[in-house]
């Protein structure tokens, strides 16, 4: 089995006190246990004019610097070849990471990071269609809406795909 792991948008924007426990976690799991993965992609959602979330929801945050900009913490793990900005919540709908995916002959990827009712969510659902295994480490993921919409995240993902664990 040829796993990758998805890191998804560890950043200053998604800093909270609720989060920077997970993002230590995150940091501490990379440090230990990178070199069991063939492919490591990191995301930062980036939104633009061109995002669904600008031109529908007309939500404009999150658009430069300091917001965008990966967390110290993380910073040491990523490289100018594994790190990708999206302006959409599916880090699987990547056109880079959906052919690294491919080109690597991954079958399981594990998704950490923020927030998990949105964009884990919707990444673990993209790569299941895609045929490829998802599986969420739940102790390294978090919702900025806290408990209540994370914990129900991790509830439907054990239900309608049914790969969670902590590590």
């Amino acid at each position: 089995m040829r796993q990758a792991l998805i890191v998804i948008d560890v950043q200053k924007f998604f800093s909270s006190k609720s989060t920077r426990p997970i993002v230590a976690k995150i940091a501490r799991y990379l440090n230990q246990s990178s070199q069991e993965y063939s492919k490591i992609f990191f995301t930062v959602f980036k939104n633009d004019k061109n995002s669904p979330l600008w031109q529908i929801a007309k939500w404009h945050g999150c658009q430069k610097s300091p917001q965008i900009d990966i967390c110290d913490e993380i910073k040491p793990f990523t490289g100018k070849t594994n790190l990708f900005y999206k302006n959409i919540l599916s880090a699987a709908k990547v056109p880079a990471i959906k052919h690294g995916l491919a080109a690597a002959k991954i079958n399981e990827v594990h998704l950490c990071g923020f927030d998990t009712d949105c964009c884990i969510l919707a990444t673990t659902y993209d790569l299941f269609d895609q045929n490829i295994k998802p599986v969420i480490l739940e102790n390294l993921t978090w919702s900025t809406s806290k408990e209540k919409l994370h914990g129900a995240a991790i509830k439907i993902i054990k239900r309608n795909i049914g790969f969670a664990q902590n590590v």
